[in-house]
């Protein structure tokens, strides 16, 4: 601030330092060499100067681009209209000038103390959603008050542009009281000589009497919520929450127990229940993530149209007198019947009654369908002290004879579960022998395969058949809950949020459950905080979340047809009744892609 007002101090000496400055920035053209420190402009405008550079600001511009579909956002114009109204008073018949802004930061409306400024300011295209972004117009005191989220002032040929090089702009934000985020911006300009130090703080203080006309015309349940958030200290031995649509406070102790943005949209979606269900106080239990439940108070403050609360957290309590479990897909590991996939569960429960009953299973299914997996969840499941070991079959032909003894070992422990990997591609001729140990096993033995298993398809009396994942998008919730605790043991793990969920539930995964975990893996790295989000997914997985309900149908509807159709186009055409520019019309929009191999002029229709 001392810098700022030196600057402004120093007046026309420091106008032509600083633009000597800024013509030698410009003329180096290189965004990643900044001036020194000593070079008597402030750090701050050095870099407002390099993002001005980076956006392709031209310096030599002098119009504004204009969004004219903005809508002015109504409350703010309503809370500063007095305000701007009793300014202009105050500054007329003087050269200033003064702008609203929405947080986009385009021009909503503005006064002029010299009337003669008007057609100026017109001339230039000043009219409502004229752009001041960074972005656009390169340095100024809109635009850089944005991007530095607080008041500030520039002065003269502190401006990127050299248009406004002889002005001096201040912008300060104006925020929502309740959420705090930016609900626009107050902007005063004048000639740059007429600069003065008190500028800043006079245009910071109509901004908050701004902000105060907004609170006094909030609806009566955010002023009560406003009022919660105040009385959050004396709770601090409490977990609390505070919520509305747009807001979510929390105190330290909350902090502790909440994951991220999954469990904030469960409470959310608790505080909308207990608005409909005439606002009175609720107690329920709540899964956070898939390692805490805690015992959980709702006391509505809204109504269900405009639903807000205050949440108490109780870890690790009985269930209070009453309170029902408040669950989402795919938040608790498998070890929780509730939780698991539908099919995993089917599948699960079919296993479960061979192992107990001694008989072995063969269990067939795509490439990365998850059939190890299953057959490692069913040994858990059993709780006994054996060991899950995995035998791959694919690696039969290197050392037949280790290979062998390896499996006679696995087999001889009657608590364990044996799985021979990849049966169908077993060394030839190592068929009788390991007939042979099957016959004899005491452990309980099961194996998976992908084409046809030969022979020893007889040695195993129960067949289980794991469908490819692009047929069963419900179990994706709780596999990929599954797959972050694995590459997560230990606790807080992060959550994935319903959009991500969403898009990943739409995807056709030709890889199945292994390309899921590839995915998820990745989304991990990317993620910036505790949640995976729609844009941690690679390129290609998000877009799925856009779509509508009724769209995800008629993609998966496309979906079927063309595989009972071996993707013949013009057969799932038929099939579906449709044309077939329509079926490629609509195989276009909801990006479905035929397999390689598939969908050619000869291609063969499937039996059913």
């Amino acid at each position: 601030m001392m810098d700022t007002m030196a600057t402004m101090m120093r007046g026309q000496e420091a106008w032509r330092r600083t633009l000597a400055v800024r013509e030698r920035f410009l003329a180096a053209g290189d965004p990643g060499e900044l001036p020194p420190e000593d070079c008597g402009v402030r750090r701050e405008i050095l870099y407002s100067w390099r993002r001005s550079l980076l956006s392709g600001v031209d310096t030599a511009s002098t119009d504004l681009p204009r969004d004219p579909e903005a809508v002015p956002p109504g409350r703010l114009v309503a809370a500063a209209g007095p305000v701007l109204c009793r300014l202009a008073g105050e500054i007329a018949g003087t050269p200033v000038w003064a702008f609203l802004a929405d947080r986009e930061c385009r021009l909503v409306s503005y006064v002029v103390g010299d009337q003669a400024l008007t057609p100026l300011l017109e001339d230039r295209g000043a009219f409502p959603g004229a752009r001041f972004g960074e972005d656009v117009v390169g340095t100024n005191g809109l635009g850089t008050a944005v991007e530095r989220q607080r008041p500030f002032i520039v002065v003269g040929s502190e401006h990127f542009r050299a248009y406004e090089s002889e002005a001096t702009t201040v912008g300060v934000p104006v925020r929502d009281p309740l959420t705090r985020r930016m609900a626009g911006l107050l902007n005063m300009n004048c000639p740059h000589q007429l600069t003065s130090p008190l500028m800043l703080p006079f245009v910071a203080g109509l901004a908050r009497e701004i902000e105060g006309r907004l609170l006094a015309a909030a609806p009566a349940a955010e002023r009560e919520l406003l009022d919660e958030v105040a009385l959050m200290w004396k709770r601090r031995s409490r977990a609390v929450v505070v919520l509305s649509e747009d807001v979510f406070v929390a105190n330290a102790a909350a902090l502790a127990l909440l994951g991220g943005r999954a469990d904030h949209e469960l409470l959310r979606d608790w505080a909308r229940e207990c608005a409909r269900d005439g606002g009175r106080e609720r107690a329920a239990r709540l899964e956070l993530g898939p390692d805490l439940v805690v015992t959980a108070r709702c006391r509505p403050l809204g109504t269900s149209r405009h639903p807000a609360a205050v949440v108490t957290l109780t870890p690790a309590m009985p269930a209070a007198p009453g309170a029902a479990p408040v669950t989402m897909p795919g938040r608790v590991p498998w070890s929780s019947p509730a939780s698991r996939p539908p099919l995993a569960a089917r599948l699960l429960g079919e296993l479960t009654r061979a192992r107990g009953a001694g008989l072995p299973v063969l269990i067939r299914g795509e490439r990365g369908t998850g059939k190890t997996t299953l057959a490692r969840c069913c040994h858990d499941l059993a709780a006994g002290p054996g060991r899950f070991t995995v035998v791959d079959c694919a690696l039969s032909g290197i050392s037949p004879r280790s290979w062998t003894q390896r499996l006679g070992v696995a087999l001889a422990d009657p608590a364990a579960t044996v799985v021979l990997r990849h049966l169908d591609v077993l060394e030839p001729a190592l068929t009788a022998p390991v007939a042979a140990l099957m016959a004899s096993a005491r452990a309980w033995p099961a194996a998976t395969v992908t084409g046809e298993p030969g022979v020893l398809a007889e040695r195993f009396g129960v067949v289980v058949d794991v469908p490819p994942l692009r047929d069963r998008p419900g179990d994706i919730p709780a596999l990929v809950t599954a797959i972050i605790a694995r590459l997560h043991p230990r606790p807080p793990r992060p959550r994935c949020t319903p959009e991500a969920l969403a898009a990943l539930a739409a995807g056709e995964w030709p890889g199945n459950v292994r390309q899921l975990r590839q995915v998820v893996a990745t989304a991990l790295v990317r993620s910036m905080s505790c949640d995976i989000t729609a844009d941690d997914l690679p390129a290609g997985y998000a877009r799925g979340g856009h779509l509508t309900a009724l769209e995800r149908a008629e993609r998966q509807a496309l979906i079927t047809a063309l595989r009972e159709a071996n993707g013949d186009r013009e057969a799932a055409a038929r099939d579906l009744g449709i044309s077939r520019a329509t079926i490629y019309r609509k195989l276009k929009r909801l990006k479905v892609t035929v397999p390689p191999g598939h969908g050619g002029p000869t291609a063969k229709r499937s039996a059913r």
